[in-house]
């Protein structure tokens, strides 16, 4: 068995970081990190990767962009494309734009960690060491509490941004994606239902307020 994949994951969502170094920790696998097109770039030109994970919405950059520009620069690795979005043409819409593929958010561990081998080409017998929805096993009790208070905060925070008259449709996909990953499907379809419906919202918030309020007397 290789050691020492190198990967790259660049996502502006921090929590995305801890679950797939986590899941891919037993293929050997050391999990850079990058939040926009500026830490992408630079990351790319200090060392080669085997893989690249690449969200589509980085904060203000596009990650359809940054890959067009690591193109242009004959980074020839491959990238997947790591996002919430759906398109109708499916993986071709990626691959058309650059990419090598899709890892579809929300996801399952099993899937994320399949899809990794099959890119790096390891072949070792593998088991996965939890699903997505068993996140005290993946990341231990303390991780598991430190993650879904940084859920509950971040759905707060949203909640507050899309009452002020934030668009929905960007927050809706990432809060969807990351409600998903972290084991919680209904408040995860809920909040990607907004990339299509805005008239949603009320029925969201409702869902949310409830997910995130504090236990009856805490």
């Amino acid at each position: 068995m290789r050691e020492n994949y190198g990967l790259l994951l660049v996502d502006d969502e921090p929590a995305y970081h801890a679950i797939v170094t986590a899941l891919l920790r037993p293929l050997s696998a050391a999990v850079d990190h990058a939040a926009d097109r500026a830490g992408a770039l630079g990351r790319l030109a200090a060392r080669r990767y085997d893989l690249v994970l690449m969200d589509i919405q980085l904060g203000g950059d596009d990650g359809r962009e940054v890959v067009a520009a690591l193109r242009g620069r004959k980074v020839d690795c491959p990238i997947l494309a790591f996002t919430s979005l759906h398109p109708a043409e499916g993986e071709r819409y990626f691959t058309d734009r650059g990419f090598d593929g899709w890892i579809a958010k929300p996801f399952e561990g099993r899937t994320l960690v399949a899809t990794a081998r099959r890119w790096l080409g390891d072949e070792t017998p593998f088991q996965t060491a939890a699903e997505g929805g068993q996140l005290a096993a993946l990341l231990g009790p303390d991780g598991a509490a430190s993650m879904i208070g940084r859920l509950h905060a971040n759905l707060a925070e949203a909640v507050a941004q899309i009452d002020g008259g934030a668009d929905a449709r960007p927050i809706g996909h990432r809060m969807g994606g990351l409600a998903g990953t972290l084991g919680f499907p209904t408040l995860s379809a809920a909040w990607l239902s907004l990339q299509d419906d805005r008239a949603a919202w009320p029925t969201v918030r409702a869902l949310t307020i409830e997910a995130i309020a504090p236990p009856a007397g805490a």
